[in-house]
């Protein structure tokens, strides 16, 4: 793929294409819905780029149909090359800033529209394109900043008017697109899909008022006041767990792990077994990396993604008021929120174990609709208003009210986050309860790749005799660069120590070519995902962590658990885990990196092979009991049964 985005992005000579092919090309890549139908179609491209000229359309159908088919490596470096080529071209600048928002870097996607169409509040133009940017960008704000100017210079625009009531309806901000739909003029010579959208939102803000709501949040509210008494536990209860994916992450890994172990559990007592259902599983971006270990074990997976959009009016046993307040919802809400409810209705859910903001406000609504008597939320990380990137409206109020619900349970991973959300919810102490992660003692095997990867490192570095690991998501939190910065001020001074970091992300490509630039690709690896992280754990003198912010860091406790001592910023729930001073060193400050302590932290812990032996031998003495997963499985087992007082209060 890489050579073709060269091909894409470079390719100006050859020969012209005949005219209304490049046109064609274009057309067919916004239509194409399947990623094998785009990767076949880009094979079938490749001599075309290969003898013809590339032009604009050519260019940027090539772009989409690599996005389509879901591979995630080059597509923000390819979109920044394209849109600079292209600097006219709206739609490039809008996939730009799809992976600016998904890198959570709103702020830099909102400097680069600012940098490159400075007049946008004026000129027409540059409004067209900037406009739809920022929307994409998901900048709520600057968007409604540039609106408030655009609507007085170019109040005729239907465009730019059509473009803002879009981003407005994906609010769910109807009563606000109702307005502005007003200065639509000529709606009857607009196409059919135009008039639909319009009509869509008047609806929604006829209904909005209706039921006297101020905000389409609220409505959270008013479907709860309508919902029915949650049923009778059955004896043998069916467990559902649910999220967003079954990707690479701390949390993912997590409710992987539970769910097996409720699985053979529950093959052991004859009872049902735990099911988990999730949005979508793509395998080119990794959302499926522990589908085959639920295969393994046994766990059935549901893909919501694979199966068809059901319709408020399809789901029956409800009342005409309470699906038009089921409409009000934000699309991605209501979409899972109908497909859910009759799920659970079928499945006849005794347990709805919900994970992750993401993941809890797609899937409680229905939960509480479908009558589900006992629901636990699990919140892996800070509270949202604390990471704005994954903050919406719907939060708090789903959350306060889950919270006066006697058959939903508020968790959390750690004691920090409990106290985070029930600071930023205004609830009682003691309201979110907290369930540590559970995490098995990784092995020291690997595979051939393992050891082929381990050889061709020490064959690198035969002067070096300690090893520092890194292990974590390459983004902005999890701070790669300063790891490869740390690791060059220290090996500034020491020659005697290797470095090597595990994983994947957005920033990997940059901590690459920053290990190169300082010329240290013979003392420090970014060497990628790696399955068997336990191979390296277990030759590591220490575990070095510089996360800004956490949840309960899984990779701390399985560093612990191996005997490896750790060296960690206080992000999150660290101090739960990495006791400081017998199991590990814990910096002074996770907002901004104290470097001075942290150089002389390092480098005194890799003087003294005696002190990380005896951390690391207290670690896993400390470690194996708190957070084993027989120990978790049962505490959560308990949680899920603690049914006959929340019964009572009915």
């Amino acid at each position: 793929m890489v050579s073709l985005a060269e091909q894409i992005t470079l390719t100006s000579s050859g020969l012209p294409l005949p005219d209304g092919v490049s046109q064609e090309i274009f057309d067919l890549s916004r239509n194409i819905k399947r990623s094998e139908m785009a990767a076949d179609i880009l094979k079938r491209l490749e001599p075309v780029l290969r003898d013809y000229r590339t032009d604009r359309n050519i260019a940027v159908a090539c772009g989409l149909l690599l996005e389509k088919t879901g591979t995630e490596r080059d597509m923000r470096s390819l979109w920044d090359q394209l849109q600079g080529r292209y600097p006219e071209d709206g739609l490039a600048l809008r996939m730009l800033m799809r992976w600016y928002r998904r890198d959570g870097r709103v702020a830099d996607g909102v400097d680069h529209i600012a940098r490159l169409y400075p007049d946008c509040w004026r000129t027409l133009s540059q409004a067209r394109i900037a406009l739809p940017g920022l929307a994409e960008l998901k900048a709520w704000d600057e968007l409604d900043q540039l609106w408030a100017t655009l609507s007085v210079l170019h109040p005729q625009d239907r465009s730019l008017r059509m473009d803002y009531i879009k981003a407005l309806l994906e609010q769910s901000r109807y009563i606000d697109a109702a307005a502005v739909a007003k200065g639509v003029y000529a709606r009857e010579r607009m196409g059919r899909a135009s008039q639909e959208m319009l009509a869509t939102v008047e609806h929604k803000a006829g209904m909005m008022a209706k039921y006297n709501l101020s905000h389409s949040a609220t409505v959270i509210n008013e479907i709860f006041a309508r919902s029915p008494s949650p049923r009778q536990m059955a004896c043998a209860p069916k467990i559902v767990f649910f999220s967003g994916q079954l990707g690479t992450g701390g949390a993912e890994r997590q409710m992987t792990r539970i769910a097996c172990a409720f699985k053979e559990r529950s093959t052991k007592a004859n009872s049902p077994s735990p099911e988990v259902w999730v949005k979508h599983t793509n395998p080119a971006t990794g959302a499926d990396f522990y589908r085959p270990m639920m295969a393994e074990a046994g766990v059935p997976v549901r893909v919501l993604a694979e199966e068809r959009q059901i319709q408020t009016a399809e789901l029956g046993g409800i009342s005409a008021e309470l699906a038009e307040l089921i409409d009000l919802l934000a699309p991605d809400v209501h979409r899972h929120t109908c497909q859910l409810l009759g799920h659970f209705r079928a499945h006849q859910t005794d347990v709805a174990y919900l994970w992750q903001d993401g993941g809890i406000v797609q899937s409680a609504i229905a939960a509480v609709l479908a009558g589900v008597p006992r629901i636990v939320t699990s919140f892996r990380g800070l509270p949202p208003n604390l990471r704005p990137t994954f903050y919406r409206d719907e939060l708090p109020v789903l959350y306060s009210a889950l919270a006066r619900m006697p058959h939903v349970t508020l968790t959390a991973n750690s004691q920090r986050a409990a106290a985070a959300y029930e600071d930023w919810l205004d609830l009682a102490p003691g309201t979110v309860q907290v369930i540590p992660n559970a995490v098995n003692v990784m092995t020291s095997d690997g595979d051939a790749t393992d050891t082929a990867l381990w050889s061709d490192i020490l064959s690198q570095t035969e002067t070096c005799i300690k090893t520092v690991l890194g292990v974590f998501r390459f983004d902005s939190n999890k701070r790669p660069l300063q790891w490869v910065e740390t690791a060059a001020r220290y090996l500034a001074r020491h020659d005697d120590t290797r470095f090597v970091m595990l994983g994947d992300g957005a920033l990997l490509p940059e901590t690459r070519a920053l290990i190169d630039e300082l010329g240290l690709s013979h003392r420090i690896f970014a060497v990628g995902i790696r399955s068997n992280v336990g191979f390296y754990m277990h030759r590591a003198d220490l575990l070095m962590h510089l996360a800004q912010m956490e949840g309960l860091p899984n990779v701390l406790i399985e560093s612990q658990l191996v005997g490896t001592p750790v060296l960690a910023t206080p992000a999150g729930g660290t101090d739960e885990v990495v006791e400081h001073g017998l199991t590990g060193i814990i910096l002074s400050d996770a907002d901004a990196i104290p470097e001075q302590e942290l150089d002389t932290a390092l480098a005194t812990l890799l003087a003294d092979p005696e002190q990380l032996a005896r951390l690391g031998a207290t670690a896993m003495a400390h470690s194996v009991d708190r957070f084993s997963v027989e120990t978790i499985l049962n505490r959560t087992t308990d949680l899920f049964n603690t049914i006959e007082t929340i019964e009572q209060a009915y």
